[in-house]
């Protein structure tokens, strides 16, 4: 990720993720040079139960990367190659199960 001193190599870890966004997170994750940073499926007791939609923080290390993400979630971008994948709303007005 970004300019790194020694060489790296993804490995799979083990992280607690909220239930409702979990699936987003598996998701992005098996995109290729895509990495998950954080995630929310929203906040309790601030304006109802999610008020908020949820996200999950990527980063992407090159173009064809951002648009495997863009196919599947709205991408927020917040610099140059990070951003937030938020997944897209059903017609029903929720998010996806």
């Amino acid at each position: 990720m970004g300019n790194v001193i020694h060489k790296t190599e993804p490995v799979r870890v083990w992280v607690d993720v909220d239930e409702k966004i979990a699936y987003a997170v598996r998701h992005l994750n098996t995109i290729a040079n895509v990495r998950t940073l954080a995630s929310c499926q929203g906040t309790l007791g601030e304006g109802g139960d999610e008020p908020y939609r949820p996200y999950v923080m990527v980063w992407w290390g090159n173009a064809k990367a951002r648009r495997a993400i863009e196919k599947n979630f709205e991408l927020l971008p917040l610099g140059p190659d990070t951003g937030y994948a938020r997944p897209p709303l059903q017609a029903s007005g929720g998010e996806k199960p």
